[in-house]
């Protein structure tokens, strides 16, 4: 059984019924999304897959200019809210949030404080309650079973940030960990990570070492996040009603490329330092360039934040995202 399994994973993994039957599996998770579903007018099932096509409809129209405030204003100051956030966040988002689509904060973690939360990591590994996905590269949701890692995805000071940003509470949805470079091409976190309305969604990338030109560091491609979000009607990912595309990612990171290069969009690379923070727009174009020298490490850890007030989903994939009860407190 374990062979036939494993000889068409392939396509099981694509098979969208076989989401269905997941989703039911994760009923008490899911629950919460009828309330949104009926807020937002969305005549599905929960436990159905769901993706850009299903909010195409004329009803809703009224919705397409419910996007973060920010998105739409000359200046970052002036909403309440703004006299209660740090000098420091005050400063960053006033240099770049509009233009750039992110904002980098110098030296925001006290770098015994991320010392902490590298032993934390090396403890969690060695207990076996984290480890690799099956990528080999990232440690999903390692924020739930670390104190210090809870801290940083919980931070109040990011936090309240990107609640003014967006004019929505934002909640941390997932956490990665990186322990090397992810040498992933420029993507948009939307087509993993989506909301309806657009826009919800941000994330906040912490420097857990120095991290220089050999460890494959951050690029980023300043003002791209106000580009036309790309969902899976902008490209070709060749999937069916019953199957996902078998190569749609990589149709989509191909689209990337072409749009950049038409776009002549110029990327930037983060050099760090330790305990610095980069915040950044749910759809701001990003990845990490190759790694110059493999004996290095690249200690990282970014935290993806969602509003529980607007319905997510996970557009290539066309998946409801699973939103446990903790992070929407």
């Amino acid at each position: 059984m374990a062979r036939l399994v494993d000889k068409y994973w392939g396509v099981l993994r694509r098979f969208k019924p076989a989401y269905h039957l997941y989703n039911f599996s994760q009923k008490k998770t899911l629950l919460r999304n009828k309330a949104l579903y009926a807020k937002w007018g969305l005549k599905k099932s929960i436990y159905a897959p769901l993706s850009s096509k299903d909010f195409k409809g004329a009803q809703f129209g009224e919705y397409a200019s419910d996007t973060p405030w920010s998105d739409r204003a000359a200046s970052i100051q002036g909403k309440p809210g703004w006299e209660s956030l740090k000098p420091q966040i005050q400063s960053a988002l006033s240099e770049t949030w509009i233009d750039g689509g992110f904002a980098i904060l110098k030296g925001y973690f006290d770098p015994s404080f991320i010392d902490a939360v590298n032993s934390e990591v090396e403890q969690l590994m060695q207990s076996k309650e984290i480890d690799f996905n099956y990528s080999g590269r990232k440690i999903m949701f390692a924020y739930r079973k670390g104190r210090r890692l809870g801290e940083i995805a919980f931070d109040k000071g990011i936090g309240d940030a990107l609640d003014y940003l967006m004019g929505k509470p934002m909640k941390p949805f997932q956490s990665i960990n990186f322990e090397m470079s992810s040498e992933q091409r420029a993507h948009s976190d939307s087509i993993h990570m989506t909301t309806f309305p657009l826009g919800y969604m941000a994330a906040a990338w912490i420097a857990l070492e120095d991290i220089g030109p050999d460890q494959g560091p951050l690029q980023y491609y300043p003002g791209s996040h106000k580009l036309d979000y790309v969902l899976n009607d902008a490209f070709n990912h060749g999937g069916s009603n019953l199957l996902l595309g078998e190569n749609a990612y990589l149709q989509y990171e191909e689209h990337i490329q072409a749009l950049i290069r038409d776009k002549a969009l110029e990327p930037v690379t983060l050099h760090v330092k330790k305990g610095d923070v980069f915040l950044w727009h749910g759809n701001l174009l990003h990845g990490a360039i190759k790694m110059i020298d493999r004996s290095l490490t690249r200690k990282s850890m970014v935290v993806h934040y969602f509003s529980p007030e607007v319905i997510c989903y996970h557009e290539l994939t066309q998946r409801p995202a699973l939103i446990e009860l903790d992070t929407t407190k």
